[in-house]
């Protein structure tokens, strides 16, 4: 089915239920669930009670391979170029293990990985802890409280020694773009990996792997594909993909896997990414989110949201609140982040509202953020809404209520 979305909007909305119980406005964090995500799971449950161990052989095996050739067509990638995985950072393991013992080990030279302040704590963790394993030092460039770093600030970084350069594409906080082209192609000269964290970006705005140049693209279902978690996935570029060996594998990704040999030897495609068994009710989530965003295009939603966005801007600024989202739209990605009073107290307030955003507390000098994510199907008046009702949470004092709440989870 082929959707409009000025023309079906209402219809669209049907397929995803959560938005008759609320204004949902945090699609940057958990894509709202599909109505259809059900039937898939409905699936995987009557396989396996229906046919067992034998589930693995009609579907389970295979499934892997056709998420992630959905995926695909979201990257500009090619069929059986993307990996299924069970989240990024473990997408990261998979990726920095392919150089445990090669360049960097032998001549020394190669033992430094460049990243930025914006990027993912999670996905700096990672990449620490396995630089201090292996003897690598990273390099974390500063962003001096902006948005972004621009991209000749990481291109400068760049030298001989650089093994891996680590980073978004889309930043979490703030939604900045990147411009990983010109930074891949720097390393490329350079003779440096570029791994690329892009789960911010697929099914927000337009994306194709061959043309960035990255050599490693990361992502996930779980925000603006509407597949739920336990769905990250890894594109290798083609002539990598051939000859490279992760030291993080499992007999998934064994060309023989049902000989249960003792020698690993590689099969090639995706699956030489992968490690064991996958988590399969997971990619069964995955999949009606996929079947929607790729019936209504990127082009689409990419247009819808800009609009989206914009609004929200210009709403924020109307209020003075401090933006830490680009106003430029080439810079910016599908979510606004924006400062204001009381940021935690105000987002639990809307809580009680039923307006769904989250928080990020600021560090430094940085202030604490509300970060707002429509999209494709939010409406306009939605973000009026959110607007009217902050307002009228200071205006009442509400937010008083709920000073000093401590929430593990925002």
């Amino acid at each position: 089915m082929s959707w409009d979305l000025e023309r079906d909007l209402e219809t669209i909305r049907k397929e995803f239920p959560i938005l008759d119980q609320c204004v949902y406005l945090i699609s940057n964090s958990l894509g709202a669930v599909p109505k259809k995500a059900a039937d898939h799971l409905n699936r995987f449950y009557s396989l396996w009670a229906e046919d067992g161990v034998s589930a693995w052989e009609k579907e389970w095996w295979d499934l892997s391979g056709k998420v992630g050739n959905q995926v695909a067509s979201l990257l500009g990638a090619e069929e059986d170029e993307v990996t299924m995985q069970v989240n990024a950072t473990l997408c990261h393991w998979v990726v920095l293990s392919t150089q445990f013992h090669s360049r960097s080990k032998k001549d020394g030279k190669r033992n430094k990985v460049v990243m930025t302040d914006h990027d993912f704590p999670s996905i700096i963790y990672a990449v620490s802890k396995i630089s201090e394993a292996m003897g690598w030092t990273v390099e974390l460039l500063g962003s001096r409280g902006e948005p972004g770093l621009d991209a000749e600030t990481i291109i400068k970084a760049i030298d001989d020694k650089t093994l891996f350069v680590a980073t978004s594409h889309v930043y979490f906080k703030s939604a900045y773009i990147q411009d990983i082209q010109q930074i891949a192609g720097r390393a490329r000269e350079a003779g440096a990996l570029t791994v690329i964290d892009g789960y911010h970006a697929p099914g927000t705005i337009p994306v194709d792997v061959k043309k960035l140049g990255a050599d490693f693209y990361i992502g996930g279902c779980l925000k603006w594909l509407c597949g739920g978690p336990g769905n990250a996935f890894l594109y290798v570029r083609p002539e990598l993909a051939e000859r490279l060996q992760p030291y993080l594998t499992g007999w998934f990704a064994h060309k023989e896997p049902f000989l249960f040999a003792q020698d690993m030897e590689f099969t090639q495609g995706s699956y030489r990414f992968m490690s064991g068994t996958p988590p399969v009710p997971s990619l069964y989530t995955a999949q009606a989110g996929l079947e929607i965003i790729n019936d209504i295009g990127i082009p689409e939603i990419r247009e819808k949201s800009l609009a989206l966005t914009d609004l929200i801007l210009k709403k924020a600024e109307e209020r003075r609140f401090h933006l830490f989202t680009p106003r430029k739209e080439h810079l910016r990605g599908g979510a606004v982040s924006f400062g204001l009073p009381h940021a935690l107290a105000v987002k639990l307030a809307l809580e009680q509202r039923k307006i769904k955003v989250d928080f990020r507390k600021g560090e430094g000098k940085e202030p604490d953020i509300i970060r707002v994510g429509p999209h494709f199907y939010s409406k306009m008046e939605e973000i009026e809404v959110l607007f009217q009702e902050i307002e009228a949470i200071y205006s009442s004092g509400e937010y008083k209520k709920f000073e000093g709440h401590i929430r593990h989870v925002t």
